[in-house]
Formats: C-alpha cells, structure tokens, sequence
C-alpha cells in the first residue's frame, strides 16, 4: 500500500483479502481531520493468545515516536471490515494527537485524546446507553478522566472512555468537529484558554451545559442511534492541515 507495510504473524488469515484497502481509506479519512499522519506505518498482525496477554478487551493499540509509527492488530479483526474500519481509525486518529500533544508543555488536554479517537472512528454508542452509563458512574473532572483512562481496571477505564467520548462529542455538535481538533492543535498549553479563544466560551459553562445534555439524553430526549453528520457539517481540511 502507499502508506502501510503490513506484517503478518504468519500467513494472511483467510477471510479478508482487502485489509490494504481499508487501510488507506481510513488513513485518507483521518487525514483529512488532521493532515499530519506519517506518510509511513507499520502494521502488525497477532493472534488472540497473543493480544489477550495485553489485555482481554484490547482490540489494538499503538505506539508512536518521531521516527516510526506502528499499529498492532488483533488478527481476528482483519475478517471483519466493519470492526477493523473503526478499530484502524480510532489508532490513527491516535498516531496524529501523540503528535500534537507530545508538542505541548502540560497534561491539560490528555483527558480529549480516548473520546476524540472514538469520535473521528465513529464507534456506534448510543447517546441514551451512554448518558446512562455516566450518570449510574457519577460525573468526572477533566483530569479524573484523563486518570481513569489510564487505569489498569477495566471498569475504571470504561468509565474514563464513555466520558471522554460524551463531553468531546458533545463539543463537536456544539461548535464543530474543526473545532476539536483546533484546540488540540494549538500551542497552547492551558486547556481552558485554548477552549476559550476557539468557542467564546469558558469551560466551566459548557462543563455544566455537557452535565444537562446527559442527564436529558438519558432521560430519553436524545436519538436512540448515533449520529455522525457533525463530523463533516462545518469541516474544512484546509483547516486542519498542519
């Protein structure tokens, strides 16, 4: 492919044939949002055993640095294109924000990077299952997030994951997808000067507006199915060229 060398445990599985297609169509997707994926990836494919030793739920990771960029894949994954499209862009989506937030100077928007992923992947939540979820977890600070997410117990992550992924869509309905990834873009090293000067608005309030929508969209005033056309409305890739 133009962008992927693809390595396999042992043979290509059966079952899927195009994984190369796929690839460069979520790479040229996610591309699109950021503009600054490596022109190089390494993709490697393992089997379950192996995947399950890092962990029962871990479909695939990545790891990123200045000079190489690689994405590991459950090789199960590969038979299922629906799964393997959200699985390749939610990791790419990561390649390009370890890139924007290696640059900055603090922590402040760690706690964005799990839910933008799972935004730009389109992962299939529904927004009532999800606003449940929260409200039986209990509400958490931008940085209790960023903490669970990095946790080694599952439901302590899980949480961290569903609320990263409510307050960053909720961000990108409100005031565009352009917008998120302009905040994570910027120089700036404090998150809530950097929401300020890109929505008009201080953190605090749209915090508060987020913890309403939740609480109405859980009970039932929200689509029962995600819906993704937010991601495209206002989007413009020269803007998010880097």
């Amino acid at each position: 492919t133009r962008h992927f060398n693809i390595y396999y445990a042992d043979s290509p599985p059966d079952g899927f044939k195009d994984a190369g297609r796929a690839l460069e169509g979520a790479y040229d997707e996610v591309n699109g949002f950021f503009g600054n994926l490596p022109s190089q990836i390494k993709v490697l494919t393992v089997g379950k055993k192996t995947m399950d030793q890092v962990g029962d739920h871990v479909e695939a990771f990545s790891a990123w640095n200045k000079q190489s960029s690689t994405i590991v894949l459950r090789e199960e994954t590969l038979k299922d294109k629906k799964s393997l499209d959200v699985v390749v862009r939610h990791e790419l989506t990561h390649l390009c924000l370890n890139d924007f937030l290696a640059r900055k100077q603090s922590k402040d928007f760690a706690w964005m990077e799990e839910g933008t992923c799972m935004v730009i992947s389109k992962e299939p939540f529904s927004d009532i299952k999800v606003s449940k979820y929260i409200l039986s977890m209990g509400f958490l600070s931008p940085k209790e997030i960023a903490d669970a997410v990095s946790s080694e117990n599952y439901n302590l992550s899980k949480n961290g994951y569903m609320q990263s992924y409510s307050l960053v869509k909720y961000m990108a309905q409100r005031f565009g997808a352009s917008t998120v990834v302009n905040i994570l873009k910027c120089p700036e090293p404090n998150f809530e000067k950097a929401f300020m000067a890109y929505t008009g608005m201080d953190f605090g309030t749209f915090y508060r507006q987020w913890e309403a929508h939740v609480k109405n969209a859980a009970g039932g005033q929200a689509e029962s199915r995600p819906t993704f056309g937010y991601l495209n409305r206002d989007l413009d890739v020269g803007d998010c060229t880097a």
